[in-house]
């Protein structure tokens, strides 16, 4: 055959460049498989002239409604079927760019920002420059809302109420679709059928749900105007929340250690002389399922609407605390023996606004008393109440708590129970990943330790790390802690601040061997791709909510007491109000974010599959979020590594991971876990 004959082979930099794409856009099509693999030789990734057509066929595709989601199942041959009809009919209307939309509704910009941020308005196609651009029935949808706002209804209320709404729409729209397509089914199931019985059956299913809640909205408002205080009730009362200067310092350990209160929460971040303490439950947050960020979102925005706030101007916001489930799914299911930790009481999620929430920062101490508001009950008398309730706390203080903040380094824990069954799960993982699986996984084991003491270990890590989250969540006698070095999102007025944080080495006796360690570190591949892995991923994902910013173009070096990481830190700003209900919070920024590829892998999806199938303990809130978000949207998230789970006798179940890639080395790996088990070990009673 003669050379001219050979199919023609590019690098990923060739096929960009003829796909007339950025390299990270073909990077990520594979990892959503829209692409095929490319053919490997050692570490070099070839791809062929079906790679290029299928790049473009993919912008086609793209430029006339389709999404990402819906190309994906789409070939070619497909195009004049059932999906090609609904893009038609949604397409964008080419000259409705944003302030076209916001002219035609006769909005200001900004508002159409905030209804496509909070999720209730998607674009459905970018122009050249890629701009969005929005359906003509998109300016129906502003004047309602433009209409409401006009009779009275805040903004903000209205946002909060159309995001609650919004977390149930996907699931009723799965429905509906089933339901037509079991429809067609009995009839056959021909195609030309569906895309008809589609056309006929929406409009009326459409109305028919929408009748149902004007009924149900109608009856609840009569109900709530009513003068049975039982159906008021049923609907929510409102909230108040009495903030008040103290003239003393907290120990936040010391309070939260004194506490007898059921929920209990502690967040310390000692280098910037912050820590909160929550006490009793006032609120709860409790979503499940996969949409439980945006519900968690939306439920805080509802509750920020009806609470009425008193004290100082320059008080704290309300606080909530909590956390979210690594998965929503079964975990833990590879053993048929596969049993515990026992995380009863910390659910898929679960958000708490305390009934006393104790605040310590730089310009002072501060105390936070909330309580529930029936309807017909002025808002006086609950102020008087709380105010009666915060005499009577800042009384009887606790002194700060003595413990012996002495430490000793203990021997790396790589023998003992699971670590042979650790080990074989790597090799597993190496293997699928040379099979073409995933190209990462983030492995986990467990460790017990016995008679410990909470309070004793959360002073101990307070001083230990000072860089780090040190916290805990305690619901009765059983509590979460730990201190975390990863912050998964902080959101500051217009500012969310995340990082990458993959890429691990140990420390040395000196700062000599430190910076030696941390150089080899930086020069090598295996961990320079790794982290590379996690800063792709994240910037990918925050620009899904429209949030891009800078990213250094190399990462600094981040170290610990035991390890030294790299760490590349990513920033964002948005756009939201000052002051009133924001439609973006640091829950729903931290819904895209969760499960990066440092607690999971990458692909993403993939990688996370294969974990459930095999780990046999139930990773509960170990590597995922946790921290606190006020009712402005403001807080910080952060992965809850270096963590633990403690029983009611006081037994310790301790979580640690470690990245698995191609050329991963079992008893390497278990080294590392070993290595950051240490960091609570370390701080424990023996």
């Amino acid at each position: 055959m003669n050379v001219a004959d050979e199919p023609q082979s590019y690098r990923v930099e060739d096929l960009a460049e003829a796909a007339e794409v950025a390299v990270d856009t073909v990077r990520y099509y594979q990892r959503r498989k829209l692409l095929a693999a490319p053919r490997k030789e050692g570490r070099v990734a070839w791809y062929d002239e079906s790679h290029l057509a299928r790049v473009k066929e993919i912008r086609a595709l793209a430029e006339r409604g389709f999404t990402l989601a819906q190309i994906k199942d789409l070939s070619t041959d497909d195009a004049t079927g059932l999906l090609a009809d609904l893009a038609t009919q949604n397409a964008a209307d080419p000259d409705l760019d944003k302030a076209e939309l916001a002219r035609r509704a006769e909005v200001p910009e900004f508002i159409v920002d905030i209804v496509v941020n909070a999720g209730l308005l998607v674009p459905v196609a970018g122009d050249a420059d890629g701009e969005p651009r929005f359906p003509a029935d998109a300016v129906d949808m502003l004047v309602a809302a433009r209409t409401l706002v006009s009779e009275g209804v805040t903004l903000e209320e209205l946002t909060a109420l159309a995001m609650r709404h919004a977390t149930h729409v996907e699931d009723v729209i799965d429905d509906a679709i089933e339901l037509f397509k079991r429809h067609s089914d009995r009839r056959g199931g021909n195609r030309d059928d569906l895309i008809g019985l589609m056309h006929r059956l929406v409009p009326v299913a459409s109305d028919l749900v929408g009748r149902h809640f004007e009924r149900t909205l109608r009856s609840r408002a009569l109900a709530r105007m009513g003068d049975d205080p039982a159906d008021a009730a049923a609907l929510g009362g409102g909230l108040v929340v009495l903030a008040r200067r103290l003239d003393v310092r907290l120990d936040a350990v010391a309070v939260f250690a004194a506490s007898t209160e059921h929920h209990r929460a502690l967040w310390i971040r000692p280098e910037r002389g912050l820590a909160f303490v929550g006490l009793g439950a006032v609120e709860t947050i409790a979503p499940v399922g996969d949409g439980r960020f945006s519900a968690a979102s939306a439920a805080r925005a509802a509750l920020a609407a009806r609470a009425h706030r008193t004290g100082p101007a320059d008080a704290p916001a309300p606080m909530l605390f909590g956390g979210f489930s690594f998965s929503s799914s079964g975990w833990g299911t590879a053993a048929a023996d596969a049993r515990g930790p026992d995380w009863t009481g910390f659910p898929e999620a679960s958000w708490i606004l305390p009934e006393l929430t104790f605040v310590d920062r730089p310009d002072g101490s501060w105390i936070l008393a909330a309580a529930r508001v029936d309807a017909g009950v002025e808002d006086t008398v609950a102020i008087d109440a709380l105010d009666r309730r915060i005499d009577a706390v800042t009384a009887d203080l606790p002194p700060a708590l003595s413990v012996d903040l002495d430490f000793r380094d203990g021997e790396v824990v790589s023998k003992g129970s699971g670590t042979a069954t650790y080990e074989a799960l790597v090799a597993d993982a190496v293997s699928a990943i040379g099979a073409g699986e995933f190209g990462k996984v983030v492995l986990a084991r467990t460790h017990e330790e016995h008679g410990v003491d909470p309070n004793a270990i959360l002073a101990r890590l307070r001083a230990r790390y000072p860089s780090c989250a040190v916290f805990s969540f305690a619901a009765g006698d059983r509590q979460f802690l730990g201190a975390s070095p990863e912050q998964l999102v902080a959101l500051d007025g217009r500012q969310v601040r995340t990082a990458a944080l993959a890429g691990t080495t140990g420390v040395g006796w000196d700062d000599t061997t430190d910076a030696g360690l941390a150089a080899e570190m930086l020069a090598s591949s295996k961990i320079r791709e790794e982290h590379q892995f996690v800063v792709a991923d994240i910037t990918e994902r925050l620009a899904a909510l429209g949030l891009v910013g800078e990213t250094p173009r190399e990462p600094e070096v981040l170290r610990l007491a035991r390890l030294q990481h790299l760490r590349t830190p990513i920033t964002a700003r948005i756009e939201r109000r000052a002051g009133g209900v924001s439609d973006m919070d640091v829950l729903r920024v931290a819904g895209v974010l969760h499960p990066t590829p440092a607690v999971a892998g990458t692909p993403t999806a993939a990688a996370v599959n294969w974990l459930e199938a095999r780990e046999s303990f139930d990773r509960g809130w170990y590597a995922a979020p946790v921290g606190w978000c006020d009712l402005d949207g403001n807080g910080e998230l952060r992965v809850a590594l270096r963590s633990a789970l403690i029983d009611a006798d006081n037994t310790a179940t301790l979580f640690s991971g470690a990245g698995i890639v191609a050329d991963s080395v079992p008893v390497e790996e278990l080294a590392e876990t070993g290595v950051k088990l240490r960091a609570l070990l370390d701080v424990m009673d023996r």
